[in-house]
Formats: structure tokens, C-alpha cells, sequence
């Protein structure tokens, strides 16, 4: 039976929704869902405002959906169904930044996310060139380069 996907952000994120939290709250909101770093001593109108620009940024959640692990939902036709890994440009397992036609998304680590087609080149596209010395049948050594994922990621359903 397959289950409905909630949103990454979503739309319920609104001025009067973050009103409701305490100061401690939105402190580690901004930081666990928005990686922002900001000074200690903020007022909850300044946090919120940070946060609701935060938000505005990662617009392109919206069109994201977290699912539950190993959960079956159904994957729309041009959609797919991603789980990006921790790796080592990502150790404290922040969100991914992807970005858009001039649209963010923050893609959540460890979760299971079912999104857009379109926005899979950006992790795809995301690499870092590894340099190691190897040798050839006679001995000598050469530089020898590959790509590997920056965001490790896994291709769960693919519904293109």
C-alpha cells in the first residue's frame, strides 16, 4: 500500500508557525534544517526573520517529498526517488545546497526523498576530482585522476 509523502519544507512554514517555538527551538531550526551560523543573543523576531529568508532560498523544497525508510509510495512519471549518503565533503550531515534555475533545495541526509527529475543533474554534476599515483606494467609511476560524487547518492525508484 503506498503512503503519502510529507513535504520537505512546505508551505506550512510561515511567520505565525514559527511564533509558536521558544527561542531554543528556532536556534537549532536554523541550524539543523538551514545550516545557518548565527551569533548567540539573536531575538526570536530576528531568528524567525533569518529563518523565513532561509526558506525563501530553499524554494525549491517544495517540490520535494520526505518518505519514511523502505516505505512504498508511489513515484509520480518524471520523478525519482533519491537517498543521499554522508560522505566526506558532507561529514556532519548537513543538508545538501542544489540549485536550480536560479531556485534552492536543501536535500536532507539519510531520508529517502522523492523529487523532480530535473533536479538529479545537480547532484550528478556535483564532483571533485581524486588524484592518485599509480604504476604502469614497467614501474613508472603517473598521476592518474577520477571523478567521485561530492554527495553520494543512491537512485532508489526511477520514474523518468
Amino acid at each position: 500500500m503506498a503512503t503519502e509523502a510529507k513535504s520537505a519544507i512546505g508551505t506550512s512554514l510561515s511567520r505565525d508557525t514559527l511564533a509558536k517555538l521558544n527561542i531554543a527551538e528556532l536556534e537549532d531550526m536554523s541550524v539543523t534544517f538551514f545550516g545557518l551560523k548565527l551569533p548567540k543573543g539573536l531575538s526570536k523576531v530576528e531568528l524567525i526573520d533569518n529563518i523565513l529568508g532561509a526558506s525563501r532560498q530553499a524554494a525549491g523544497n517544495q517540490e520535494m517529498k520526505i518518505v519514511e525508510k523502505d516505505t512504498k509510495v508511489e513515484v509520480p512519471k518524471g520523478f525519482v526517488k533519491i537517498r543521499v549518503s554522508p560522505g566526506d565533503h558532507n561529514p556532519n550531515h548537513r543538508p545538501v545546497p542544489v540549485g536550480l534555475n536560479f531556485r534552492m533545495a536543501l536535500i536532507p541526509v539519510n531520508k529517502d526523498i522523492v523529487m523532480p527529475a530535473k533536479w538529479l543533474p545537480c547532484l550528478q554534476d556535483a564532483v571533485t576530482r581524486k588524484y592518485t599515483v599509480g604504476r604502469d606494467e614497467h614501474g613508472k609511476e603517473s598521476l592518474q585522476a577520477h571523478d567521485e560524487h561530492r554527495y553520494p547518492f543512491t537512485i532508489l525508484v526511477d520514474n523518468r
